[in-house]
């Protein structure tokens, strides 16, 4: 669905850099990291636009926010907690 240019590697690198970077911030501050990601799809949306630096339609745009959303997730679920209370 992307066209010519395939951007899913660099979304995914976008996503795992994301949970990296909240896992390294909540740790820093000896905080648990426990529960849900965090995370939302407009920080994905902004996050990819930041490193892509280019305009994209609104459908690729949405599809690679998803890529490093769900990358995301997946690396906070490698190292979170379930949360106790839910």
């Amino acid at each position: 669905m992307l066209g010519q240019t395939d951007f899913r590697p660099i979304a995914i690198a976008v996503g795992e850099a994301w949970a990296h970077e909240i896992v390294a911030l909540l740790r820093s501050d000896d905080r648990e990291i426990i529960g849900a990601w965090p995370g939302t799809l407009r920080e994905a949306r902004m996050r990819v636009r930041v490193v892509l630096r280019s305009r994209l339609e609104l459908d690729i745009l949405e599809e690679l926010a998803r890529v490093a959303y769900l990358a995301a997730r997946r690396g906070w679920q490698e190292v979170s907690a379930l949360d106790p209370e839910s």
